[in-house]
Formats: C-alpha cells, structure tokens, sequence
C-alpha cells in the first residue's frame, strides 16, 4: 500500500481518487471546496486538513490544482512544500508554465523530490483510467511517482524535469489549433449559410473525426473558459505572439466565444452551437442548459 496524498479534488481529482482506492492505496485528500472533499470521503478517501496535512501524510503527493492555484496551494505555513518529507515524491500534474514550475521545485530545494506530470485527457478519460502523464523529473522519483500514476492511466516519460511541462504545451499547440480550427469551419458554415447538423456530420467522416468526436463528446465536461487560459498559458512562454500566429489568432477566437453571452459559462461542446458563433449568427434566448459546476482542480 502506498500513502498517497491529492490536493485538488475537482472533476478530474474526484474520478481518480476511486481508482486509487481500489488498487488498495490510502488516500489523503484536501480541497478547499468542503463539498468536494466530502465527496472524495465518499469514494473512500480521508480528509486532510491543509495541502500540507495531505503532503505530510503521504509518499506521493499528486498535485492536482489549476495553474493560477499552484502559489496558494504550495506555499506558505499551509502548503504543499511545508509538508512533503524529503522520501516523499510531489507530483505536479497541472498544465502550467516552465515558469512556475522552476518556482514549485526551487522553492522544494534540492532535498526534495518534485516530478511534472501534466495530463492528457479529460474527464472521461479520467473514470476510464485512459488518461496520459506527460513525466518529466529525475529517474528514481519518476520511477516512484510512475507506481502510483499506472493506477490512472498510462505513463510517457518525455525527459529530465519540466519536460512534462514543455511537451504538454507543445502538444497544446497542435490539438487547440484543431480545435479552434472547428469553431473556425463553423464560422465558415454560417457565412455561406449553411447548416451545422450537415457540416458536423461531414466532419465526422475526414481526417478531423476525432476532433469533432471529443468536440461533441458531452460525457467528457470542459468549461471553455479553461481552453482558452490553456491558450494564454501557451503564448506566455514565447516572448512576443507574432511567433505563434496560429495560438494568437485561435486564442483571440475562443476569447470571444466564452465571452459571447454576459453571464453564461460556455462548456466545449459549445463550440459546434450557434450560442459561440460570430455576433451576426449567434443564436439568442435558446442558451444550452450547461451545469458549469466547480471546474476543474
């Protein structure tokens, strides 16, 4: 049995904690949302009181907070850092900046073990236990975080430390492009006036299926708003966006379209729906009954 601790129990946390549970490890969790870690109690894990409670508690401890979240939930009297013992391994699994991880692991110093692991996959990927870490970090403590991460999905060990970081948003690059790339062809559809239910399905049978499957895939819940910060966190390692006009351009357009209806919080799948589209074809007053939730840690 391997003590494990999770900070950050949101959507993908709370469909892991099971999986752990039922390979027989102990699991530590904390969130400082109470309804999230009552839930986690639920499926079997036990309630830490602090990130550093559930730091001090375990071997491994999965970090699965938001990017912005990483300073508050790893520094400080109460933090991560201020728990983890130096035979204990933190395993970051947010999708952030090389940036912010070399403050994670200076801040860790050099008696303690700190592993990037950003994950690629969803929610549904997630209960499936199909999920990908991108690993990155020292042999002996990828090697120790890897028997925890093999409960969970599968493991690509990409290089030393931060390159987890590194290839997730390399990866990002290339997916969010297609991804922008379909709200784009939408766009396209409603300025030759055409129809939406005729184009998804001409999708759906070229080499951009798979695009359009997870686009349309409402068992696997994205707030959009968190696509588009994954765009700035992309365009914030290059030093002027002109580098990347691809990212610039498609980050400006999903922008817009979680911005397109003041007061409602657009899910993914929201791209392929006219409640996205450019103001002169947006639909109005038939907004999609979307249950945001608390997003994801």
């Amino acid at each position: 049995m391997t003590l494990i601790g999770m900070v950050g129990v949101g959507d993908m946390g709370s469909e892991m904690v099971p999986h752990l549970v039922a390979d027989g490890h102990q699991v530590w969790a904390f969130d400082p949302d109470p309804a999230r870690l009552k839930a986690a109690v639920a499926h079997g894990a036990r309630a830490a009181v602090s990130p550093a409670d559930a730091a001090r508690r375990s071997d491994v401890l999965l970090s699965m907070v938001m990017s912005e979240d990483i300073p508050a939930a790893h520094f400080g009297a109460d933090g991560v850092l201020a728990g983890l013992r130096p035979d204990s391994v933190l395993v970051v699994c947010s999708t952030t900046t090389p940036t912010v991880l070399d403050q994670v692991r200076s801040q860790a110093g050099s008696t303690r073990h700190v592993v990037d692991a950003p994950i690629v996959g969803g929610v549904r990927y997630a209960r499936e236990k199909s999920v990908t870490f991108l690993v990155g970090g020292e042999p002996a403590a990828v090697a120790q975080a890897e028997r925890v991460l093999v409960s969970l999905g599968n493991v690509e060990r990409v290089g030393p430390a931060g390159a987890g970081v590194k290839y997730k948003l390399i990866t990002n690059a290339f997916v969010m492009a297609a991804e922008v790339g379909l709200r784009e062809a939408l766009d396209l559809t409603d300025i030759l006036g055409g129809d939406y239910d005729t184009a998804l399905r001409l999708f759906g049978v070229g080499p951009m299926a798979a695009v359009v499957k997870r686009a349309l895939d409402e068992s696997n819940p994205r707030p959009l708003r968190a696509s588009a910060q994954d765009f700035d966190a992309l365009l914030s390692v290059v030093d002027s966006p002109a580098l990347l006009p691809i990212s610039a351009a498609g980050r400006d357009r999903l922008w817009a379209a979680v911005d397109a209806e003041p007061g409602h919080e657009p899910m993914f799948v929201e791209l392929t729906r006219r409640t996205t589209a450019r103001e002169r074809y947006r639909s109005r007053g038939q907004l999609p009954p979307v249950d945001v939730g608390p997003g994801p840690s």
